[in-house]
């Protein structure tokens, strides 16, 4: 109690009393006494013994009841708190007096000495509590200032005792508080709610560190309900606030990183998931936390997979590898899975933390490495690479099983003039068509595979005795002979192929391969056979060919080429109109080579643009050296292959020959065969109308057996017509030919081109020709190809057709 209002009553004294402690709390105490024993009990409180009093001696007096009307004989003992007792020594000025906090000990008259002993053990352990007690305890005035502290508060503040820290804080709010306007939130809560419950707050030590706090306080207040003062208790929890930054700050890690994290406690259940792993998996928190983990899909590993990995980690700490994991409503993604064991300071296991990582993107990367390594991007066929490997196995699984193995080398014949005429794009889309009908040939255990540009493998593995590849190679012709639809035109690509057999002509992968290439190249020079079988006498050909292609690269040098000139004549047969430049090889050990024997070699080795040049050169300065002595013909007619058209320089070498040799361009003839129309026909207009604008004439060569389409004929700047010699060699016998030479003369007559009618070998193809309107002729009954020396002669008036037809 304090100014004898009551502000506490134990059950003993509302036993005492007949009365509940509603019914006492805040009253006066001695109005409940007699009124003959009021003074006493005054005098009592007004002289409450010391807290040290060893000796005591109570005062009885009489207590009334409420429940009935005699009193109550009581043994009085009123003591002054010793927390009380210091704090108004320590606030004992007149200007600000503390009301006392004094005990009242009422007990029957009977038990005084059970009394006497109970009041000191209550003492005692009141004092080691407030001693002793790990919080801070304290009692303020209501402008801030500390009344009563334990040891407790004072080591918070960092002061060595209690009266130390009195007797420096005496202003709260600004001395303790880093923002004194907390110290008024406090005092608006307490006001407000009579109590403050984990107020936390930044204060300051005697030393000026800062530390964290929280409060539980209330308000004591008097009988008129007054604040008397506060008392509350202190805990320091700058550790348990670092902890929780700590903790916040971890969340958001955890939170913010791309792996998918999960916290697994030691039964199997899910403690915790960041969002990373809500996100990969589909699952939301509240789907997982407190339910079995599931980390990996059970059905796509052996049995008991998930469990064994935590077997493993809580026996060595760690495991890392990779796994299928579940996903929500979708198929499972492969990931990379880490797995660590957490322990207390005992080294007990308390947790599993798994770490995942989706690696469905590196996955389907690294098989698009392998699918690039192993396979081509354009046909999706095994590549060189997996063919050799693939040849290799098959190779040992016939040796184990007694077996062959055939390998067919398959190349698309003129697969370059698709390219260069058409474009690279249509290129690619018939070898795509190619690659998609070779796997219909073939059984599901051979293996279709293209090496490079328009070269395919086929290795049919466990082949039996018999001409299998042929059979093979039959059908494969018999698919590609099909039109490739493209680009609204019907395109045709034939292929040739080489066959070749293990055990039979090869041991290896490598002598196979060559000798199924050797095979090939053979097949594509040979005519009409469309594939051949290695032979070994192939192989010294083919060693032949390459020794001449070598030779062939030395020949513009050596001075070892050399241009025949085969005569146009008009309508008599006689007059010279022109001269066709042809071609030919003096082989210093094969003597006189013909252009059919090595202008494919200089077609597929690149070689065909220097010998064109040369060839251009030539001509025009045989025709200036002929026009010296008076004798040259009218023009001279110069071939240039498709590969020549289409080279960037072809403008410029025929202006620099020209300019050069001194040649009239009006003398120069140009034959360009019908491929030339089957390009870029922008970019062919382009370049016939530049060479038109230098002087030069165009002829197109060998019409009617290429791309006969009337459209170039009226687009294209041309000047003659030269009919192919397969329509003339049968005009006699053959009705087609005969009308389709008639239909090509009268066509060029009707456009204004002029019309010459190669390989005339009869005089009966000359009347026949004659009689079709074609002035134009040339061939063996005019003349076979001569060597310039011996064209001199003929320029000279070297006799009748008959006679140089009969001596040729």
């Amino acid at each position: 109690m304090r100014d004898e209002a009551i502000v506490f009553v134990n059950r003993g004294f509302v036993r005492l009393s007949g009365r509940q402690a509603d019914q006492v709390l805040g009253r006066d105490l001695p109005a409940l006494f007699l009124e003959d024993d009021r003074q006493a009990v005054r005098q009592a409180l007004d002289n409450p013994r010391g807290p040290e009093a060893s000796v005591t001696t109570p005062t009885t007096v009489r207590l009334r009841r409420l429940d009935r009307d005699d009193p109550v004989s009581v043994t009085f003992l009123a003591t002054r708190l010793p927390t009380l007792e210091s704090g108004a020594q320590a606030d004992s000025g007149p200007s600000d007096p503390v009301p006392p906090l004094v005990l009242v000990t009422v007990a029957d008259a009977t038990h005084a000495a059970e009394m006497a002993q109970a009041l000191r053990d209550s003492e005692a352990r009141y004092r080691g509590l407030f001693e002793n007690a790990v919080e801070g305890i304290y009692q303020t005035t209501l402008d801030g200032r500390y009344v009563t502290v334990n040891p407790a508060l004072a080591r918070i503040y960092g002061y060595e005792t209690p009266e130390e820290l009195i007797a420096s804080r005496t202003d709260i709010a600004h001395q303790t508080y880093v923002d004194p306007d907390v110290r008024a939130r406090f005092i608006d809560l307490i006001d407000s709610e009579g109590m403050v419950e984990n107020f936390e707050a930044q204060v300051f030590r005697k030393d000026g560190s800062i530390i964290w706090v929280t409060e539980n306080a209330r308000c004591v207040r008097g009988q008129d309900d007054e604040i008397l003062y506060f008392e509350g208790t202190v805990q320091d929890i700058t550790e348990r606030r670092q902890a929780d930054a700590d903790l916040r700050l971890m969340a958001k890690v955890v939170n913010s990183v791309h792996e998918g994290i999960v916290i697994i406690d030691r039964e199997g259940l899910v403690w915790g998931a960041n969002e990373a792993y809500q996100r990969m998996t589909g699952h939301e928190a509240a789907d997982l936390l407190g339910r079995p983990a599931r980390l990996t899909t059970p059905e796509l590993h052996e049995p008991n997979f998930e469990s064994s990995i935590l077997a493993r980690v809580d026996r060595e700490g760690h495991w890392i590898g990779e796994a299928w994991a579940p996903r929500r409503n979708a198929p499972p993604f492969p990931m990379e899975m880490s797995v660590t064991a957490v322990r207390d300071r005992s080294g007990a296991l308390t947790h599993f933390v798994a770490a995942c990582t989706d690696i469905t993107k590196r996955k389907r990367d690294e098989e698009h490495i392998r699918f690039q390594a192993n396979y081509d991007m354009l046909t999706h066929l095994p590549n060189r690479y997996l063919i050799m490997d693939r040849l290799e196995q098959a190779i040992l699984k016939a040796r184990r099983d007694g077996t062959r193995v055939c390998a067919l080398f398959l190349d698309l014949d003129r697969f370059k003039n698709i390219n260069d005429s058409y474009g690279h794009a249509a290129g690619d889309e018939v070898l795509k068509l190619v690659a998609r009908r070779l796997r219909q040939v073939v059984r599901m255990s051979d293996t279709v595979g293209r090496l490079a540009g328009d070269e395919f493998i086929i290795v049919l593995s466990e082949v039996a005795d018999g001409d299998v590849g042929g059979q093979v190679a039959e059908k494969i012709i018999e698919v590609l002979s099909q039109p490739f639809n493209i680009l609204d035109a019907e395109m045709f690509c034939m292929p040739s192929i080489g066959i070749t057999y293990f055990p039979d002509q090869a041991d290896t992968v490598e002598t196979l391969l060559r000798n199924a290439d050797i095979a090939m190249y053979h097949a594509k020079h040979s005519g009409d056979r469309r594939y051949l079988t290695f032979s070994p006498d192939m192989a010294q050909r083919s060693v032949e060919l390459m020794n001449l292609e070598t030779d062939l690269r030395h020949a513009i040098n050596r001075d070892e080429l050399e241009l025949h000139y085969q005569p146009k004549v008009g309508i008599d047969g006689r007059t010279v109109v022109g001269a066709e430049a042809l071609i030919r090889w003096r082989h210093p050990r094969l003597g006189l080579i013909g252009p059919g024997e090595f202008i494919p070699l200089a077609e597929e080795s690149g070689l065909i643009i220097p010998i064109g040049r040369w060839t251009l050169a030539a001509a025009c300065r045989q025709f200036m050296e002929w026009r010296s002595q008076g004798i040259a013909p009218p023009s001279v007619s110069v071939n240039v292959s498709v590969r020549q058209f289409n080279d960037s320089h072809l403008l410029e070498s025929v202006r620099d020959v020209l300019d050069s040799t001194g040649m009239p361009p009006g003398c120069l003839d140009l034959e360009i065969t019908e491929s030339v129309m089957m390009g870029d026909v922008e970019r062919a207009v382009s370049t016939l109308n530049a060479l038109k604008a230098m002087g030069v004439t165009l002829s197109i060569d060998d019409f009617g057996t290429g791309y006969s389409s009337l459209n170039y004929l009226k687009t294209f700047p041309i000047d003659t017509l030269k009919i192919d010699q397969t329509f003339v060699r049968d005009v006699e016998r053959d009705s087609k030919d005969a009308a389709i030479v008639a239909t090509i003369v009268s066509l060029a007559k009707n456009l204004g081109f002029k019309v010459v009618a190669e390989g005339v070998e009869s005089r009966a193809q000359m009347e026949f020709l004659r009689e079709s309107e074609c002035s134009l002729f040339q061939g063996y009954w005019v003349s076979r190809p001569l060597p310039a020396v011996d064209f001199s002669i003929y320029l000279q008036g070297a006799g009748a057709p008959e006679s140089v037809a009969r001596d040729g």
